[in-house]
């Protein structure tokens, strides 16, 4: 296979932006079909890379500067993100109708996130990063200037915070390239950067953060692309930052900070989510709520809850699309993706869960009671999930962007493919374990059927097998016309909610004083960003980042 290969994900959507936008300009819409062809070209380049070798194919373009190289990689780990971002996107785009102008900006987006993924050095994924996020910004402004969407400076916080680590690398330690960064350059101080620049870059925290604000917009044709394009990139860090520890964190006491912080994020997202007034509110915490138990599966350090993470990332993925394409109505769709949501078995996030949860009580310590709040965590998913399926859709979404019956399709397969938790892991999960942790990966087994823990073996294939065929049985006896949506109370309500909003109210309300509103207000950097040609806006955050390695 030869090196240029390697451009395949990132060239395809650039050159379907620029044809999007040629005929856009000329007075052809070539919109969806220029968009989806560009997103499948994509993933269709990542797969002809990988599966036929199945090992590390790089390409050095030359330097950025200072010794920063324009290296781009696709190993284990850049596939499997790979298939994260470009799978819902890809879906996404052949489905929903958009505008030319949409279709170019998301082609971009998902050529930056593709680039940040293959990115063989912490400043060239810091630079595509960036470069993702403010596409995402311009992209939502286009399609609703006036509907919820991240801010811009918290998005990019997480991006100038990663270049910091990468210029430190390059300065203490020669370079800044995930394979090559000397151990001891990698210190407390600057991981310490990484991981709260990765925290940052991810969005999940206790509160509600952009990626549940954004549901509550009419159309969540851009949403779904800003997710699909940025939310795994956060997670991709934390992965790497394996590789820079030599298969570890510099000291334990991040790993369980990063768990306690995952925990915390997915209750309150449970919490949030019990207490939702409809379904598309409760759908908004899925994601966060996903992602929370992926990171304290990726933060405990072992092989196999790495495995864990991995797993529930990409269900999360597929859910991003399914959610996505569902209407606002009752039905067996939204029963279904709520069942495949809270973790029923059979499914992949049933299984992934247990293998997580295990995980932690295995590693003992403090992390074995993170294990019991995760827990904790899942029940009260279940709760919320048994509640949404009797409330209100929500506000209505235009007919022409949801497809009930792909929908239902997606978080079927999610649920069905539980028994195929071993067949993931040996060909999904493990390649990354093997690349990041390549002195414990080894621990890993179990082939086809079944998967190995340090104390037990869990038969996935007969033992969610005959889950998955009692499940179908429960459904074919169940009288889903009965159900009947109406307001329901929630089952609680967290005492610190209202005060942790309320302050976060009075640091959103603080204002520059007049006389430096000119050079510090953000909100008008946000405006000019977003009104600006996103072109011109890569062209800066390229430059920019070409100054800082010079």
């Amino acid at each position: 296979m030869p090196s240029a290969a390697v451009l395949g994900p990132v060239v395809i959507p650039l050159v379907a932006a620029a044809v999007i936008a040629s005929f856009g300009l000329a007075g052809r819409d070539l919109g969806r079909p220029a968009a989806g062809a560009g997103a499948w070209g994509s993933l269709v380049a990542l797969l002809a890379v990988w599966l036929p070798v199945r090992s590390s194919l790089e390409l050095t373009l030359g330097q950025l500067g200072f010794g920063s190289a324009f290296d781009l990689r696709i190993d284990g780990v850049t596939f499997t993100f790979g298939l994260m971002v470009a799978v819902p996107a890809a879906v996404l785009l052949t489905l929903q109708p958009r505008a030319w102008q949409e279709g170019a900006l998301s082609m971009l987006a998902l050529a930056a996130a593709m680039a940040a993924l293959e990115a063989g050095g912490v400043v060239l994924t810091a630079i595509a990063g960036g470069t993702a996020a403010t596409l995402a910004v311009v992209m939502l402004d286009t399609e609703d200037p006036r509907a919820p969407r991240p801010s811009w400076a918290m998005l990019l916080a997480g991006w100038i915070g990663l270049t910091w680590v990468g210029v430190i690398l390059q300065v203490g330690g020669g370079t800044a390239v995930y394979t090559a960064v000397p151990v001891v350059a990698v210190t407390g101080p600057v991981f310490a950067v990484l991981t709260a620049s990765a925290v940052i870059a991810t969005s999940l925290f206790p509160w509600r953060t952009w990626l549940s604000r954004l549901w509550a917009r009419s159309s969540l044709r851009a949403a779904a692309i800003a997710i699909a394009t940025l939310y795994p990139l956060g997670f991709y860090l934390l992965v790497r930052a394996y590789e820079l520890g030599d298969g570890r964190y510099p000291h334990p006491l991040f790993n369980v900070l990063l768990a306690a912080t995952g925990i915390l994020a997915t209750f309150a997202a449970a919490a949030r989510a019990q207490g939702a007034t409809t379904r598309r509110e409760f759908f908004g915490e899925v994601i966060p709520g996903l992602g929370g138990f992926a990171l304290t599966a990726i933060a405990i350090g072992d092989p196999l809850a790495l495995v864990a993470g991995l797993i529930l990332l990409a269900t999360s993925s597929a859910l991003l699309a399914s959610v996505a394409l569902l209407p606002d109505r009752a039905g067996v769709a939204p029963l279904v993706a709520i069942a495949a949501a809270v973790g029923l078995p059979p499914g992949l996030a049933f299984g992934a869960r247990v293998i997580g949860i295990e995980a932690t009580f295995e590693a003992g310590d403090f992390i074995g009671l993170i294990g019991v709040a995760g827990a904790a965590a899942w029940v009260t998913w279940m709760v919320a999930g048994a509640r949404a399926i009797g409330l209100p859709g929500g506000r209505g979404r235009p007919a022409a962007e949801t497809f009930p019956g792909v929908s239902m399709l997606i978080a079927a397969l999610t649920l069905v493919a539980g028994p195929a938790l071993a067949a993931l892991q040996l060909g999904l999960a493990n390649p990354v374990a093997g690349e990041v942790m390549p002195s414990s990966a080894g621990s890993l087994a179990g082939g086809l059927t079944s998967v190995v823990t340090v104390s037990s073996i869990l038969p996935v294939v007969t033992l969610f097998a005959p889950l998955l065929v009692l499940g179908v049985a429960i459904y074919a006896l169940t009288d889903t016309a009965s159900i009947r949506t109406q307001a329901r109370s929630a089952l609680f309500k967290l005492p610190a909610a209202a005060a942790l909003e309320a302050a976060r109210a009075l640091v959103r309300a603080a204002r520059v004083p007049e006389q430096y509103r000119s050079i510090l207000d953000l909100k008008e950097l946000e405006v000019a960003a977003a009104a600006g040609n996103p072109i011109l806006w890569m062209a800066a955050l390229v430059a920019l980042g070409f100054a800082v390695t010079r």
